[in-house]
């Protein structure tokens, strides 16, 4: 008999061995194993629908100190950046030529003063004549007029603070000779910012005095909180624009005039439902969550959505408060697949 003849018979019952065992496969109807996920149990939530924006920032009050006549400069009574009340000394421009009037003009005054009061007593013994008594009555008040108008030119060589602020940098040195209009240095009042922007007309109906605004400084990296104080009653015809005022505190002068703010404007606030973005599943122009019932079971449920923020967006219909939320393992997931909810 051949070798491998011999080899095959050898084998036979083995073979029928194995025929005896019993079957290990599973049986046919046995659970699938639950899927272990990530869920958020929803709560009602403030939610706040803002409108961004750009502004640049402007002093309450700013004004170029200048003078108004031809004069040389006398003195500079400030330092560059300096705080200054109201009514300050800030410059005096030369003024000798004024004073001497004035000093004229005030003795005229007190002669005029010393006759009226002579004269007043002559009268009442029918010593002078009437005439010379009310002669000296008008050239009294040209006296006071006089007085009255050298007064005037010299506050116009002495340069005072209209109002409290920062001054800027001096343009100028004492000795130097200025025409009418000449820059002295600059005065802001930086205790509150204007925030001017302009806003898209279309927004106009969202847009009211009072309205809360968050304005955010890249320069300074922080953030301020104001208020709009005032909307344009004209819209910009080529832009189709409107301009809106707000104002924002500055206690410690860190904002400047000229910086770039961007804003987000308050158009609604209300109570809502938000979820993460990574929880949703979009196919078309349909939104899809996926939810843990309490029979441990998922479920896929449609939604509408409103506003996005970054990470989040808000569900408009679809979830309500105390819905279990699947946030993470949902990729292979169908209805009613098992799932078990995973410590966070």
């Amino acid at each position: 008999m051949p070798r491998y003849s011999r080899a095959f018979f050898l084998c036979l019952p083995l073979l029928a061995l194995a025929a005896c065992e019993p079957s290990v496969e599973a049986p046919a109807g046995a659970a699938r194993p639950a899927a272990s996920v990530t869920t958020q149990t929803l709560a009602p939530q403030v939610i706040e629908e803002r409108l961004p924006a750009l502004g640049t920032l402007l002093a309450r009050e700013s004004v170029q100190i200048t003078s108004t006549v031809n004069e040389k400069v006398r003195s500079l009574h400030f330092d560059e950046g300096q705080y200054v009340e109201k009514g300050a000394l800030l410059a005096v421009l030369e003024q000798a030529e004024e004073q001497a009037q004035l000093a004229s003009a005030k003795a005229d005054l007190a002669e005029q003063d010393r006759e009226i009061k002579r004269l007043k007593n002559l009268l009442a013994t029918q010593s002078a004549a009437r005439n010379e008594y009310d002669a000296r009555i008008s050239a009294k008040e040209r006296a006071d007029a006089k007085i009255a108008e050298v007064q005037a030119k010299i506050d116009e060589r002495t340069l005072r603070a209209p109002f409290s602020g920062v001054t800027g940098l001096r343009e100028v040195s004492p000795g130097a000779y200025l025409s009418a209009g000449s820059a002295i240095t600059s005065l802001d009042d930086l205790s509150v910012m204007r925030l001017d922007l302009n806003i898209p007309s279309l927004l106009l109906g969202s847009l009211r005095v009072g309205m809360s605004v968050n304005a955010h400084s890249d320069a300074l990296d922080q953030s301020f909180v104001g208020t709009i104080v005032a909307i344009n009653p004209r819209i910009d015809p080529v832009s189709r624009s409107v301009m809106v005022r707000a104002v924002l505190d500055n206690p410690d002068g860190v904002l400047k005039p000229g910086m770039l703010m961007r804003l987000s404007l308050l158009k609604d606030q209300r109570e809502g439902i938000m979820v993460p973005e990574s929880a949703l599943q979009s196919i078309e122009r349909r939104h899809y969550v996926w939810l843990m019932g309490g029979d441990g079971l998922a479920e896929r449920r449609e939604v509408e959505l409103g506003i996005r923020t970054p990470g989040w967006v808000e569900v408009l219909a679809g979830l309500a408060a105390g819905d279990q939320l699947i946030t993470e393992g949902y990729l292979m997931l169908r209805p009613g697949s098992p799932v078990v909810a995973r410590e966070s």
